[in-house]
């Protein structure tokens, strides 16, 4: 009579083996679990990556956000250089931007409404029209009857101010308000902006940078704030740059 052998020892070789597998596995879930939680908690308050320059106010009040150079292949010198600029008003009182200034140049306010040249002062009745003189007296001088160089004198006067007039992008009379809780955004794609006029030095290459930007801030109580920015550097181009060409000329290609 032949004996079989016990399967006991062998069912609990296999239970203990499948239960080590399933703790193994429970535990795997978990730090699984954990790690998830753990990005979710650290990337909640993580701010996002995005072009430009972000910096605060010397008092902590005003914000600048994704501050830029508009992108160009190269600003010649002398020439005009938009920025791109985001303001925001975390102070308790309005407050307005009253400068801007850069050590590549002046800057000025581009597409705000500009005060209107003061209106030519009308003739004087005396300069206009002949009055009676009595004989023998002399006419006063600038009348209609006076010496044609004289007026011609006057005339340029009045016109050399306008005519050596310098051009100018904008206007160097910065003032946008920002009120309470407040953003204001000054971009060439809003048609206000700021921008450097005429460019100083030498010309600005893509992947350069403005040096020593200063914005200056007043509220409504009078008191200013800065915000001062060693390096404004360019954006990236829109579109991204064609890619080098994959043929390598003057060889065979498969030797």
């Amino acid at each position: 009579m032949t004996r079989s052998t016990p399967a006991t020892p062998l069912t609990g070789r296999r239970t203990v083996l499948r239960a080590a597998l399933l703790a193994s596995a429970a535990l795997g879930v978990g730090l699984l679990s954990a790690c998830g939680a753990g990005q979710i908690t650290g990337t909640d308050t993580q701010v996002p990556a995005v072009p430009g320059i972000s910096a605060n106010s010397e008092d902590g009040n005003i914000a600048l956000r994704d501050a830029v150079v508009a992108y160009a292949d190269t600003y010649k010198t002398g020439s005009t250089v938009p920025l791109n600029v985001r303001f925001f008003n975390n102070a308790t009182q309005a407050v307005k931007l009253t400068s801007a200034t850069s050590a590549n140049g002046s800057i000025v306010l581009v597409g705000a409404a500009k005060a209107s040249p003061a209106a030519a002062a009308p003739p004087s009745p005396t300069a206009t029209s002949a009055s009676p003189t009595p004989t023998g007296t002399k006419k006063p001088a600038g009348n209609a009857s006076g010496s044609p160089s004289a007026a011609a004198s006057t005339s340029a006067a009045s016109a050399t101010p306008a005519a050596l007039a310098p051009t100018s992008a904008g206007s160097s009379n910065i003032s946008v308000p920002i009120p309470v809780n407040g953003v204001v955004l000054l971009s060439p794609a809003n048609g206000t902006y700021l921008a450097v006029d005429q460019l100083t030095g030498p010309p600005l290459l893509s992947g350069g940078a403005l040096t020593n930007v200063v914005f200056t801030f007043t509220y409504a109580d009078g008191k200013t704030t800065t915000i001062t920015l060693k390096n404004l550097p360019m954006t990236v181009p829109l579109t991204p740059l064609p890619k080098p060409s994959s043929v390598v000329h003057g060889e065979n290609v498969g030797e």
